[in-house]
């Protein structure tokens, strides 16, 4: 069969999706070359919302052809021209791909290689992980109605990530028969080789942090802002305390609320909350390997990673109502290895761990249905759909 060529256009190297690129230009029917807008992410930078510099020390750019583009590119993701890079259609040009892949649809250097591929009558495929959960004020919706439907009308098919990423993409005018399934991938192997022994490394990180070897974790994973709402299980985990629960929280990030949980449990003398601070992708896994079940209290939140990575260790999630990857075919399936309360509501977050940690039955059925659904998510299997994507999509064409 003959080699297709595929282009994926994308802002930064991401911690996510580099094994997804590596693990796509194995397939010998795929010649794949990944053009960045930037090189954020393979090298130091400064995240406004973690509000620390980091590197991610995990390879980011071995084992695929790559190219980072000349042009404008703000490390800080803020606005449409924050990534623009003029360059795209002449590397698309160099390229002669017979697929391009496009990642969202918020910057510039998107929409240029979109009308590339218009120009040239090369299908183009979107990947986001932009859902219809989404709560947003009337004039948003009707300007989203319009820019965003542009953007849609240029495309000429979409991967979908879950049950409402697959409805996002029906509302702005894809037909069934253009969505071709997907996932944000995570690396299992990885994430599992890094821990080494389990049953040592949980005694060792609970050991470190101070947290006993009989309570229960719940741990919340990512950056701790407002959006993120951390002091929400900050004040489950109190309710719990108040009712003489084993329960420790364990918050793995950087943000700006950090100064005010740190005041509010200086202030009340709480000690069942451990704070770690920013942890690199080498050592994260560990932190889910001690910990018992995830909570996402987000406000909103379209499709967080931290479920399916959990999940690798077996663990449940407790997941607001206003997070994109609820669904029953989704990472968080209510019900399933999911258990979802109405967002803000500290009293039902309490409960959710309540029932958790007491009922070993339900926890075990939820622990292995969570392990099955990470590997689900795998970047192996994701890259092999991706590979059937770009084949069929080369076969039909445009949609114009």
């Amino acid at each position: 069969m003959p080699s297709i060529r595929m282009a994926v256009v994308i802002t930064h190297p991401i911690q996510h999706f580099a094994p997804l690129h590596r693990e796509l230009a194995t397939h010998e029917d795929i010649e794949l070359k990944v053009f960045f807008c930037s090189d954020c992410g393979a090298r130091t930078h400064f995240d406004r919302d973690f509000g620390v510099e980091y590197k991610w020390d995990i390879p980011l750019l071995d084992g695929y052809a790559s190219d980072v583009l000349p042009g404008r590119a703000n490390a800080r993701w803020l606005g449409f021209t924050g990534w623009d890079n003029p360059s795209i259609p002449s590397a698309l040009e160099g390229f002669q791909p017979d697929v391009v892949q496009v990642y969202g649809y918020s910057h510039r250097t998107m929409w240029r290689a979109v009308d590339w591929c218009r120009r040239n009558k090369v299908p183009v495929i979107l990947h986001s992980d932009s859902n219809a959960t989404a709560q947003r004020s009337l004039w948003k919706r009707l300007a989203k109605s319009v820019i965003v439907g542009s953007f849609y009308r240029r495309l000429d098919a979409a991967f979908f990530v879950g049950d409402n990423n697959y409805a996002y993409h029906i509302r702005y005018g894809l037909s069934r028969d253009r969505l071709f399934p997907s996932a944000l991938p995570i690396d299992v192997k990885r994430l599992v080789e890094s821990v080494g022994d389990a049953s040592a490394t949980r005694r060792e990180i609970r050991h470190s942090l101070g947290i006993p070897d009989d309570a229960f974790v719940a741990i919340f994973s990512g950056k701790l802002t407002p959006r993120k709402s951390p002091m929400h299980l900050l004040g489950a985990i109190r309710t719990c305390s108040k009712r003489n629960l084993n329960v420790w929280a364990l918050f793995i990030g950087e943000g700006s609320e950090r100064p005010k949980m740190e005041e509010e449990i200086r202030a009340s003398g709480f000690r069942k909350a451990v704070l770690t601070g920013f942890v690199n992708q080498s050592s994260i896994a560990k932190y889910y390997s001690a910990s018992d079940v995830l909570v996402v209290p987000s406000a909103y939140d379209p499709h967080p990673l931290v479920v399916p990575e959990a999940g690798c260790f077996g663990l449940p999630v407790i997941a607001s109502d206003r997070i994109g990857c609820i669904g029953k075919s989704d990472t968080a399936r209510i019900g399933v290895n999911a258990l979802v309360y109405p967002y803000g509501d500290m009293e039902q977050i309490a409960g959710c761990i309540h029932r958790l940690s007491s009922d070993p039955v339900l926890y075990d059925a939820m622990s292995k249905a969570s392990v099955n659904i990470a590997v689900s998510q795998d970047v192996v299997p994701t890259a092999q759909k991706e590979r059937e994507a770009a084949i069929q999509l080369a076969a039909m064409g445009c949609r114009r």
